[in-house]
């Protein structure tokens, strides 16, 4: 279970609820990926809930330093962590080198000399902070000057009102990056990147670009349509053998994997009958579907590795619930942002492609074990209400899995991208 205590932290209570941390991605002007806000949930037997924010704070930083690792959860990227004006006064020195984590001040605070002398002592040392869901006002004003990150909600302010506001905030006098949250069309972003802003998070980034009449790469489909063909579970050797050697592609990327460093094997593997031989085909199978994958050009930088995160997460959730053929599960997983890596919708992306009925009924309507636990991962993903329950499993086990499941995509994605 990811959950425990910093017991510098005086507000909170000696018993905690259990805990699980999703993060969402923050993308640059070039949408490059640029870091994740960790979001927090705490768990009640029915749904994921918004516990108290001094909780929150603490549990979030102890479950990224080490619980989970703040390495495998960011993936070597900026961690941004939503923090209370009692937490930094409560929490001296805080847990974590300068610069390793950004600290977002959430809205409504009280600002008083304390907190300012505070942030001006975290600035001074090197911590980056945020204003979170920010309005200037005349007691939020003294801030921007401590803050190296401003993030406005699109929702809260409107695209009519942002113009307003970021006048307002430049005239202040600050100088720092602007992040726009909550940004859910392709007009909102691309009217944020008109408005200036140097970062952009929200669900569009997790949605397919739609674009009217859009051409498919073929490069895009053939490797698609060779990680499909891969998904069989009832593939034997032999076929599986001939199906990856008659891509010699596919093949050299793959055979340039399982010789990485990744897989420490004692000797160099030059076939891929011997990767089956001393690996066995469904190491070898979702190996190669990875690879295939990997292969599809002009990916956004998050698909990937959270494509991997997916498909792990729903095969450990699989494995939880004895389900006979947990492999299934990774496929769904794998699959389950092909649309966003094609720019198309889900039904589009994925209609030609020999996927099993049971995948094609979970990835286009969410039905069956499996769409039903790709529906909670996504809601977890998003930082909506969503149940353990729903994926078939405990707190403790949907946790657990979410652990195992970032540590495997940490260690797995530098290796896929230099195949």
């Amino acid at each position: 279970m990811i959950c425990a205590d910093l017991p510098m932290t005086k507000t909170m209570e000696t018993e905690a609820p259990p805990v699980v941390v999703a993060r969402q991605p923050v993308f640059d002007r070039r949408r490059r990926l640029y870091g994740y806000e960790l979001l927090f949930r705490a768990l009640d037997p029915e749904r994921a809930v918004v516990v108290d924010h001094e909780r929150a704070s603490a549990h979030v930083l102890v479950t990224a330093l080490g619980d989970i690792g703040i390495g495998a959860l960011a993936g070597g990227r900026v961690a941004g962590v939503n923090v209370t004006r009692q937490f930094l006064l409560d929490v001296d020195p805080l847990p974590f080198a300068p610069g390793e984590v950004v600290l977002e001040l959430l809205e409504d605070q009280v600002v008083d000399d304390a907190l300012l002398e505070r942030c001006a002592a975290l600035r001074e040392a090197g911590h980056l902070i945020a204003l979170d869901d920010f309005t200037l006002s005349d007691e939020t004003a003294p801030l921007l000057e401590h803050a190296r990150f401003v993030k406005l909600d699109v929702r809260q302010h409107g695209l009519d009102g942002l113009p307003a506001q970021i006048f307002a905030i430049r005239r202040a006098g600050f100088r720092g990056r602007l992040l726009a949250e909550k940004v859910e069309t392709e007009a909102e972003h691309s009217a944020c990147l008109r408005l200036g802003f140097d970062f952009f998070q929200g669900r569009y980034f997790a949605r397919p670009q739609l674009v009217s009449g859009r051409a498919l790469h073929t490069s895009s489909l053939q490797s698609l349509h060779a990680a499909a063909a891969l998904s069989d579970d009832e593939i034997g050797f032999e076929a599986l053998e001939q199906l990856v050697s008659r891509d010699p592609g596919l093949a050299m990327r793959l055979l340039r994997l399982l010789n990485s460093a990744a897989f420490s094997l004692r000797r160099r593997i030059t076939t891929v009958h011997e990767a089956l031989v001393l690996l066995g085909v469904r190491t070898v199978r979702q190996w190669a579907m990875l690879v295939a994958l990997a292969g599809l050009p002009e990916t956004p930088d998050e698909l990937l590795p959270n494509a991997l995160v997916r498909a792990r997460m729903l095969e450990r959730l699989a494995e939880l619930r004895g389900d006979p053929v947990p492999a299934g599960a990774f496929v769904v997983g794998l699959f389950s942002l092909a649309d966003a890596m094609l720019g198309v919708p889900m039904e589009e992306a994925i209609a030609d492609l020999p996927l099993a009925e049971e995948h094609l009924a979970a990835l286009l309507r969410h039905e069956g074990p499996n769409g039903r636990a790709l529906a909670t991962v996504i809601a977890h993903e998003r930082g909506d209400d969503w149940s353990p329950a729903d994926a078939g499993v405990s707190i403790d086990e949907f946790a657990a899995a979410y652990t195992d499941a970032l540590a495997w995509a940490y260690d797995a994605e530098p290796d896929l991208k230099a195949a």
